[in-house]
């Protein structure tokens, strides 16, 4: 059945990779409320952070396993590479799309803000990424969403301390 719908196993693992950073992806853009409403300033850029951290965070709590398994096919293909270079394309695919969710939200919310990035975009994006993935692991280790919620509040207020 595998073979039928996808060339081969990298294909469907370039797949799976693509459908569960979609979803998170979708777990910030399809909720409009965040995006209502929004007043000019840092603290409504913000408030705006901090509301797309929680979204992507409540989709991340609410599919524990899925979570582990983006990081089981970020591993697979890691380790894969060596045998087979084109296997680190699923986990570069998987990461650049995800820093480009990351750093579409940071511009919109730096648009109708009418606020700026004192660092690049890029580089905000990756470092927020960075530390998500971290929280996340963490998180499933001990399961504890309260210093999560905790954490991204550090973290909205580090990626803050770079706007003006």
């Amino acid at each position: 059945m595998v073979h039928y719908c996808f060339e081969n196993k990298d294909a469907l693992m370039t797949e799976l990779v693509k459908a569960l950073s979609m979803e998170l992806r979708d777990s910030v853009e399809t909720n409009e409320t965040v995006w209502q409403d929004v007043e000019s300033g840092k603290e409504s850029l913000q408030n705006l952070v901090r509301a797309s951290l929680e979204l992507m965070w409540l989709n991340i709590e609410a599919t524990p396993e899925r979570q582990l398994l983006t990081y089981e096919t970020t591993t697979y293909a890691l380790r894969e590479s060596e045998q087979t270079p084109a296997k680190l394309a699923i986990a570069r695919e998987q990461y650049t799309f995800n820093d480009s969710t990351v750093a579409d939200i940071l511009e919109h919310g730096r648009d109708v803000t009418g606020t700026q990035w004192t660092v690049p975009v890029a580089t905000l994006s990756r470092f927020t990424l960075a530390v998500i993935d971290g929280i996340v692991l963490r998180w499933l280790v001990d399961n504890d969403s309260e210093a999560v919620r905790m954490q991204l509040d550090v973290l909205a207020g580090m990626i803050m301390s770079y706007a003006k």
